[in-house]
């Protein structure tokens, strides 16, 4: 086992890395379709796991199977450390605005003019 670790840490670092990304941008799972992705991906990593430690598959589809089974629970750790990560960090402060709920674009006057000012404009151009 430690020479497979020795021949696919660039893989595993990878795997976490990517994980760690995917979970930082989507966060925890919101609702049960990704609840249930999440708990299948784990299953599998789990049943991969199984088959790697119980030998059944020999030679070079064994290897097959062993990285498949390190670089997919690497993926998971690092999708659960992600995801732990953005749960963790401060939510943004709002100043003097506590009441006021939607981004701070929408309380900037329009550039267009109102519409009384823009009747005026259109009378003094046509007359």
């Amino acid at each position: 086992m430690l020479l497979l670790l020795t021949i696919l840490w660039p893989a595993l670092a990878a795997s976490f890395a990517l994980g760690t990304a995917i979970g930082w941008h989507f966060g925890p799972p919101r609702d049960r379709l990704s609840t249930a992705i999440g708990l299948g991906l784990g299953s599998g990593a789990v049943a991969l796991a199984g088959l790697a430690f119980s030998g059944i598959v020999p030679g070079r589809p064994g290897f097959w199977v062993e990285s498949a089974a390190l670089n997919l629970t690497a993926y998971i750790v690092g999708a659960g450390t992600g995801a732990l990560a953005r749960l963790a960090r401060p939510s943004p402060r709002v100043s003097g605005l506590d009441g006021v709920s939607g981004s701070p674009d929408r309380l900037a006057s329009s550039p267009r003019p109102a519409a009384s000012a823009e009747r005026k404009l259109r009378g003094k151009a046509s007359g």
